[in-house]
C-alpha cells in the first residue's frame, strides 16, 4: 500500500509542563458571538481573526511539526504498541525532574518525534477519543492482528485503548514506522483555513470540500471536517499536543500575536526550553517550542536537530 492507501478512511460514523509540553487546562471561550455549526459533539467554533498580516512574515511559515504528545494509561502497554508492533524507534527513555510524568518516552517518528505522557485511567473517559489522527507508515499495516490486543480495527483505522486514533498503511520495514501526516477533525473549515493561512501563515498546499491540507517544515498537517471524530465518539482535545518548533519563542509568539493570535497565556520557561500555547478555532491545542540548551544534551537531540535543520525531507 503507497501513500494512495493512506488517504481519508471511510468508516460508518462519518458521511505537562508546568508551562511545558505536558497537559494543561481545557480552554474556555470567550463570550462572543459564535458560528453556528451543525448539531455535534465539537464546541462552537471561533471565528478566525482579520488583520492585514501581508506586511508581518510568519515564524511559522516552514516550522518544523517537532513533536506529537499523546496522553496514556499504561506506559507499559503503550510500549509494546509502539515498538513492538508498530515499530517506532526509542530515541529517548528518561523522565526530566520535576516533569515526571511528560515525555518518559519518545520515538523517531520519520518527519517528527511522537512522545508519551503518563497519566491515571480516570482520564480517558469511554464517551470520547481524540480529535486528532496519525497517518503512519508501518511495517504490519492495519492488518497486523497483533493490533487487536491493543484497541479496534475499522478498515485503516486503528484506535488504541486510551483513544488515540491512527491510520496505518504498510511501508518500508528497514526504515522502521513514520508518521507521514497529521490529522485534525475541525468543524468548520470557513473558520479553520483562515486561521491556519492567514494568521498562523502556513501554506495551503490543496484544498476540498471535506479537507485542507498545510505544509509545515517537516510533516503535513490536514484539517478534515467533521462532526466528530474518526470512530465517532465525543472530541477531546486534551489527549495530546501538536509542537511546533521556532528558534526564539518570545520573537515568534509576538509576531503571531501582530498578525491576530491569541495565547492561552505568557511565554514560559523550564529546563526543557521556552514553549506557549494556543487553541486554533475548534479547540485543538498547538504550542510553540524554543529547545533549551540542555534539552540538546539528552537523547532526543539528535533527532531534533534532525528535523530542525530540514534534513528530513517531507513527502
Amino acid at each position: 500500500m503507497g501513500d494512495r492507501g493512506l488517504r481519508r478512511p471511510r468508516h460508518p460514523a462519518r458521511a505537562g509542563h508546568r508551562a511545558g509540553l505536558g497537559r494543561s487546562r481545557r480552554h474556555r471561550h470567550g463570550s462572543g458571538a459564535a458560528r453556528a455549526i451543525r448539531p455535534g459533539p465539537f464546541p462552537p467554533v471561533r471565528p478566525a481573526l482579520r488583520r492585514d498580516t501581508a506586511v508581518i512574515e510568519s515564524p511559522l511559515r516552514e516550522a518544523p511539526l517537532l513533536f506529537v504528545f499523546i496522553d496514556i494509561s499504561s506506559l507499559p502497554r503503550h510500549r509494546r504498541l509502539c515498538e513492538d508492533v508498530l515499530g517506532f524507534r526509542v530515541v529517548e527513555n528518561q523522565f526530566h525532574p520535576p516533569h515526571e510524568h511528560h515525555g518518559l518516552v519518545k520515538y523517531d517518528a520519520g518527519g517528527t518525534i511522537l512522545a508519551l505522557n503518563l497519566f491515571t485511567e480516570s482520564k480517558f473517559r469511554q464517551g470520547t477519543s481524540d480529535a486528532l489522527t496519525l497517518v503512519c507508515r508501518t511495517a504490519g499495516g492495519a492488518g497486523d492482528p497483533r493490533l487487536d490486543a491493543y484497541g479496534t480495527r475499522a478498515g485503516g483505522l486503528f484506535t488504541d485503548r486510551d483513544g488515540h486514533h491512527f491510520v496505518l498503511g504498510t511501508g518500508d520495514s528497514d526504515r522502521g514506522a513514520e508518521i507521514v501526516e497529521v490529522r485534525l477533525a475541525v468543524a468548520s473549515l470557513t473558520a479553520s483555513v483562515p486561521f491556519y493561512r492567514d494568521v498562523l501563515g502556513l501554506e495551503l498546499r490543496e484544498q476540498d470540500a471535506a479537507s485542507a491540507r498545510f505544509a509545515t517544515g517537516t510533516v503535513d498537517l490536514t484539517l478534515e471536517l467533521c462532526p466528530d471524530t474518526p470512530d465517532g465518539r465525543k472530541a477531546r482535545f486534551n489527549g495530546y499536543l501538536v509542537v511546533l518548533h521556532v528558534p526564539e519563542v518570545r520573537a515568534a509568539a509576538a509576531a503571531l500575536a501582530e498578525r491576530g493570535l491569541t495565547f492561552r497565556g505568557p511565554v514560559g520557561f523550564s529546563d526543557i526550553g521556552g514553549t506557549v500555547r494556543f487553541n486554533d478555532p475548534t479547540g485543538h491545542v498547538l504550542c510553540l517550542y524554543e529547545p533549551s540548551a540542555e534539552s540538546l544534551t539528552w537523547g532526543s537531540a539528535d533527532k531534533v536537530r534532525e528535523l530542525t535543520a530540514g534534513r528530513t525531507h517531507r513527502r
